[in-house]
């Protein structure tokens, strides 16, 4: 009878996730490493977000979900609260919330919003979660799609764990391309992002035995088009692969959509990771 042991090699999670997230590299461009790039792309889109994006409106048993975890009465920081999709709900169940987003033109849109609804229990806070200082005495910290920019990842999970007295919720969207679903069919790797992976890893790691669910729903894209989707398929799969797989792709792409009056629909099925932690 064998005896052997086998054991498991200790992965350095903080290592892989600069690598992966693109920390690591010599030169860095874009949203992600700009803050002055990043806070001119929210200028442009934030008085129109909540109509455009709104998981809280969009992703079924989601807001049952959130607000049963925090019940009545907490008081919550919201990381990343935005134009307050989930700040603007929950304030009728939280004795405060503490609504902190990087981008100005953000919180000038909650703001209208606070205003609007004689919201007198949020107050706003413009700052990066991993730049935070201020003493807060808060219940649970939430987190929805805004820890993209984070470098080290294992700081701002602690800092969450820290101020989340009774636990915390960190949501996000998986990141793949809206026509991800036609790119498996056909075995086609594309660009995505393993940051829904890492994060309950490093999590467990840290001794947090976090709970993991998953979420769906659909979201629809217009194209006008052909060349429109096209474009698309070249930047989520890269040109060579495009060219090796254009004429199953273009067949797949007229099979899927529903044609409009001006163009064609592309409905795409969606997933939204719920990460939860109550500190029992």
């Amino acid at each position: 009878m064998s005896t052997e042991v086998y054991r498991l090699r200790k992965i350095n999670l903080d290592e892989v996730w600069q690598k992966e997230q693109g920390w690591n590299e010599d030169k860095k461009s874009g949203r992600k490493y700009d803050d002055q790039v990043e806070l001119e792309f929210w200028r442009k889109i934030a008085p129109h977000y909540s109509e455009q994006f709104n998981l809280m409106r969009d992703v079924p048993g989601l807001k049952e979900k959130v607000t049963n975890f925090i019940g009545d009465g907490s008081r919550i920081i919201d990381v990343g609260c935005g134009t307050g999709n989930f700040t603007i709900p929950l304030a009728s169940k939280c004795n405060e919330i503490l609504a902190l987003d990087f981008s100005p033109a953000m919180l000038k849109e909650l703001s209208i919003s606070i205003s609007k609804q004689k919201m007198m229990n949020i107050r706003t806070v413009c700052a990066k979660w991993e730049e935070f200082s201020e003493p807060y005495d808060a219940d649970y910290v939430l987190a929805v799609n805004s820890l993209y920019r984070i470098c080290n990842m294992r700081d701002a999970l602690k800092r969450i764990a820290l101020y989340g007295k009774k636990g915390f919720l960190i949501i996000r969207t998986l990141y793949r391309p809206i026509m991800h679903d036609m790119y498996e069919d056909l075995n086609l790797d594309y660009k995505r992002n393993n940051d829904y992976m890492l994060i309950p890893l490093m999590l467990w790691d840290m001794g947090i035995q976090a709970d993991v669910e998953f979420l769906y729903y659909n979201r629809q894209k217009f194209y006008k088009n052909w060349e429109q989707a096209e474009t698309d398929m070249i930047h989520d799969l890269g040109e060579l692969s495009y060219m090796n797989y254009n004429n199953q792709l273009k067949e797949k792409f007229f099979h899927h959509v529903e044609k409009s009056d001006t163009g064609y629909v592309y409905a795409s099925s969606r997933a939204v990771e719920v990460i939860s932690f109550h500190n029992l």
